[in-house]
């Protein structure tokens, strides 16, 4: 028998407005609509399957917020009837919900054009409004109210506000009470993180990353706040208590981030488990993993078990399987399970993954393929799902480990987090108002101290220091760093003191660097010389993904650019070329292209792959005569199925630049 823990995680950063209580995105609700509550119902439909959810502390203060009316959030005033948002917040909700969930609506694109000409009728901004409720709720939930009013499509009422008011208000209502009924059931176990969700060895000192193998610069002593990761932890695991009616079992750490300070402070609280990623456990034995011991259960000291997600099937599901029909998918996953099964007895599969983020990209949002998924796995005599803490309990492979390599489920490191100049700065500010905190704290009322230890933990958050060590759009980069600053702001009006002069700019210039990318390779495979693509957009792959990335991408570099006839493409891969490159083209000619390692039989293309992979595509095979602009996108499928398509929305887009308009004076 092969034991199997699937864990979903589902976590958002804290939207709320400290001073006003106001959430100005539509993040919270969509989520809720289309993730977090179908899960559950996903599920509940399936009653022989168990599954493990991991409720962040920070999004359940949000639900709870929302739905006592504490907060006041303005995406679901937009069915409260009243006319007091107006149409450039209606359209700032449409940048925020997720481009590919809206592009599939054509009435919303068609709506929002007219709003942006200014062409647009009361009822086209009442319509619009009805519209970005209705993308919120998943399939699933579509029933036949909901299906109504998307056949109606245009010209909707009071009523039709009235009915998606009154679903969502029932399902904020809801939601953590059927989690807890489920729970209690025995069907699932609910496990939870830290307060703000933090990268808690860093709390405890930033000097742990300069530890690890990092190549990026750390400040030497920048932040150390052991108390704060401590007071990070309990609050969370009070709330959970409160909303549960127990203590937790086990705690998932922000982003894996574990360290042996950290597995002790979790062991002192009485936390019975929690879980990384493999490659955590990889670098901590320095060696590659056999089968028994990626598939055990490890004890830390004898003090708390740490579960090591298989990160390959975690991959699959996250990325490898959203471009396949539903129910091949899920059998597919089901037949690489019953693989393992044959050839590992006693042993546990643990998936863990975000509940949120894949589902956007898969045909029909995951409803699908989770369903065939949970009822095939309550059917196997092979597999048996269980939750995190029965697995304890079960004839299931233990080891032991007296110590762990410092890092995430990304890696080794902490880079993402810390290293690189905005977040190294940004830890700086956060450290300058922590200091001051700890000289005036005793100072200050007890009320006081519980809403300034509150912002502390709020600016503590992982979310941040994400934003400023990743590649993004302005806009997105630039909402979190106000997060960040309001955050800090806040401490010093808490501690009566004046607020610092910096907190007025953003800790990152967002700055732009217009790139023509005119280029003359030779194609033979080689780098032929330093400059031949020197002008040519780079792509990482590795930094593209914005909430959650597979470490195992094959491809390390993409450079891509022009000259009069052509596009050229330039691949850098690992290890030796063992993929297929798919090249799609979606302006008035359509045509995608076909590269399968070295034995590519491309038609009018020229690949030539030695040390790098070398591709040339005449203009006039994706362009009509006159046409200037290219919408592109690159799907990587590597051997083992994984599938990662680039971007993941919307499309790269290049404009051919005449040789003369190449020059910049």
């Amino acid at each position: 028998m092969m034991y199997l823990s699937i864990l979903w995680h589902m976590h958002q950063p804290y939207y709320v407005n400290l001073n006003t209580g106001h959430i100005s995105t539509p993040t919270l609700i969509f989520r809720i609509l289309f993730n977090y509550y179908p899960m559950l119902v996903l599920v509940e439909n399936n009653p022989g399957v168990k599954v493990n959810f991991n409720l962040t502390p920070v999004l359940l203060k949000q639900i709870q917020g929302i739905s006592s009316g504490k907060f006041t959030d303005r995406f679901l005033q937009l069915l409260e009837g009243k006319d007091n948002i107006s149409a450039e917040e209606i359209m700032q909700f449409t940048d925020e919900l997720p481009s590919q969930i809206l592009r599939k609506n054509k009435l919303i694109n068609f709506l929002k054009e007219k709003v942006e000409k200014n062409s647009h009728t009361a009822q086209d901004l009442f319509d619009l409004k009805i519209h970005l409720h209705l993308i919120c709720f998943h399939p699933l939930l579509a029933d036949e109210e909901i299906e109504r009013m998307i056949k109606k499509g245009r010209h909707f009422d009071e009523s039709d506000r009235e009915i998606l008011y009154r679903k969502e208000k029932k399902v904020l209502a809801d939601i953590i009470n059927a989690y807890k009924n489920l729970q209690d059931k025995g069907q699932i176990e609910i496990s939870t993180s830290p307060m703000m969700h933090p990268i808690m060895p860093l709390l405890y000192a930033t000097d742990i990353a300069r530890k690890t193998k990092t190549s990026l610069s750390i400040p030497e002593g920048i932040f150390s706040y052991p108390e704060d990761a401590k007071e990070q932890l309990t609050a969370g695991m009070q709330l959970y208590e409160d909303l549960f009616g127990k203590r937790p079992a086990g705690i998932w750490p922000p982003e894996g981030s574990l360290s042996n300070e950290i597995l002790e402070l979790l062991a002192e609280q009485g936390i019975l488990w929690t879980a990384t990623d493999e490659y955590l456990l990889t670098e901590t034995l320095s060696r590659t993993l056999s089968s028994n011991q990626r598939y055990s259960i490890w004890d830390f000291r004898d003090r708390i078990s740490i579960f090591f997600r298989d990160h390959l099937i975690s991959d699959l599901i996250g990325f490898g399987y959203q471009q396949m029909e539903e129910t091949n998918a899920a059998m597919k996953l089901v037949n690489h399970l019953h693989n393992i099964s044959t050839q590992n007895k006693d042993c546990l599969v643990t998936i863990i993954l975000d509940g949120e983020n894949p589902w956007d990209f898969y045909p029909e949002h995951g409803k699908t393929f989770l369903s065939t998924l949970y009822k095939t796995l309550s059917e196997s005599s092979e597999v048996k799902t269980i939750t995190v803490t029965e697995s304890l309990n079960a004839n299931i492979r233990r080891e032991k480990l007296d110590n762990i390599s410092p890092g995430t489920w990304m890696g080794a490191n902490f880079d993402n987090w810390i290293g690189k100049d905005p977040a190294n700065k940004a830890w700086g500010i956060l450290s300058r108002a922590r200091k001051k905190v700890a000289e005036k704290i005793t100072r200050i009322k007890e009320n006081q101290q519980k809403d300034l230890m509150e912002t502390i933990m709020i600016a503590e958050s992982s979310d941040w220091f994400w934003w400023y060590s990743l590649s993004a759009e302005r806009k997105i980069k630039a909402r979190f760093d106000a997060y960040f600053r309001n955050s800090i702001r806040k401490i010093y009006e808490l501690l009566e003191e004046e607020i610092p002069e910096f907190l007025n700019l953003p800790v990152e210039e967002y700055l732009y660097e217009e790139v023509f990318p005119y280029i003359k390779p030779c194609i033979d495979g080689k780098i032929t010389h330093f400059y031949e693509w020197h002008d040519a957009v780079k792509i990482e792959p590795s930094n593209m993904w914005l909430t959650f990335k597979p470490v195992d991408i094959t491809v390390k570099r993409i450079f891509y650019g022009y000259d009069e006839d052509n596009l050229f493409f330039r691949i850098d891969f690992k290890d030796k070329p063992d993929f297929t490159i798919s090249l799609s083209f979606h302006n008035s000619i359509k045509k995608t292209f076909t590269i399968i390692s070295d034995k590519q039989e491309n038609g009018p293309l020229t690949v030539v792959t030695y040390d790098i992979m070398e591709i040339k595509v005449p203009r006039r095979e994706i362009l009509r005569e006159g046409e200037k602009t290219i919408s592109f996108s690159i799907k990587i499928m590597g051997k083992n199925g994984q599938e990662i398509v680039l971007p993941a929305c919307e499309s790269f887009k290049i404009h051919f630049a005449g040789k003369e308009e190449n020059w910049i004076v």
